[in-house]
């Protein structure tokens, strides 16, 4: 072995070396919890990045030198777990005849228009009301009694779906903001996995009777990612923006990752065959996403098609809407409702068979 070549060809390409070390560090933030070295938090969101420019570099590279491939080559081919997760190609997997529930999951912005929180949309409303899935989990859901056009309770169970909708516990709750779990089927048992005071992210369930089986839907709305740093108190200061968004990334990864270790035990214990939905706020890049892949399948990594993106706005790439799901169930589709732009989410569809 000729240690002067292969200290040579180090010295040379020196930045190709360091960017795949900072690739595979990239990849092991993963499996590093948030609240044992929080700086994994940051490096899990550079992931996304880190395949593209790999990718990159594996189409310019042969142009240059055809040897050169093997960097960005043996980075891709250890980050084809991220890859897979990226983009599914599996799709339908059984015919339509073989679907036994269909679940809409659908963080509905309070029923508010786009870009603002003070006028209410109609449009929206109706769509909710009128959509036609077995069970549609609703986050930031919001209703009022007291408004007919308002009351989305009653629109909803108007059309056959029986409920179990919660309001977060604020002073500002005129039009009882919170979560919902509808279903065309019986509920027979309901409650919460955990709840948060002065907050709509709670973690729901309920017990929905099929025929003579039942299985469990779990509504979660993990904490908030906090992306908006025109909240910061001075906008000129942008080393303190920096400071704040990184503290803010960290804090809710260590408060989604208490969540979910609650959710992993609550749903293990379930003593019927479940299906967990919501908005995570998690990126299929994190610890948290993880974690959760080590005891429940994606929906979208097992039956999905194409990229899957769920958020709608900017950050367009980002898909942070998930379902999943235990044992005895079987996902058979996967789909995201990009027609439907009011709200800053797009509604997913997950289809199942047991």
């Amino acid at each position: 072995m000729n240690f002067n070549s292969i200290y040579s060809n180090i010295r040379s390409y020196w930045y190709l070396w360091l960017f795949g070390v900072g690739s595979i560090f990239c990849y092991t933030s993963v499996w590093i919890p948030p609240t044992t070295f929080w700086p994994a938090v940051i490096a899990s969101y550079a992931i996304p990045a880190v395949l593209m420019i790999n990718i990159l570099l594996l189409l310019i590279l042969p142009l240059i030198k055809v040897r050169l491939v093997v960097f960005p080559l043996v980075v891709l081919i250890i980050g084809l777990p991220f890859l897979l997760e990226t983009y599914s190609y599996k799709g339908l997997s059984g015919s339509k005849l073989d679907i036994n529930l269909s679940v809409l999951s659908f963080n509905a912005k309070f029923f508010r228009k786009p870009k603002t929180y003070s006028e209410f949309s109609f449009d929206m409303i109706r769509w909710v009301a009128e959509e036609t899935s077995d069970i549609k989990s609703i986050q930031e859901y919001s209703t009022n009694d007291r408004w007919p056009v308002l009351d989305v309770t009653r629109q909803i169970k108007e059309k056959g779906y029986n409920g179990f909708v919660v309001a977060a516990d604020m002073e500002d709750n005129e039009h009882s903001p919170g979560m919902a779990i509808y279903s065309r089927y019986e509920i027979v048992d309901s409650g919460y996995v955990w709840k948060n005071y002065n907050s709509v992210h709670s973690g729901i369930y309920a017990d929905i009777k099929m025929d003579k089986n039942i299985i469990r839907v779990y509504n979660v709305h993990l904490a908030s990612m906090h992306l908006r740093l025109f909240e910061y108190k001075d906008p000129t200061n942008y080393w303190g923006k920096i400071k704040y968004l990184i503290w803010t990334l960290k804090s809710g990864a260590q408060e989604r990752s208490s969540q979910v270790e609650r959710l992993i035990d609550h749903a293990s214990n379930s003593p019927h065959p479940y299906i967990i939905c919501g908005d995570f706020n998690e990126t299929p890049y994190s610890y948290n996403y993880f974690k959760l892949k080590q005891y429940f399948k994606n929906t979208f990594a097992e039956a999905g098609r194409g990229f899957g993106f769920t958020f709608n706005s900017l950050l367009f790439f980002l898909r942070i809407d998930h379902q999943f799901y235990g044992p005895d169930v079987e996902a058979v589709h996967f789909r995201v409702d990009r027609n439907m732009k009011i709200s800053d989410h797009f509604p997913a569809r997950g289809y199942y068979r047991f």
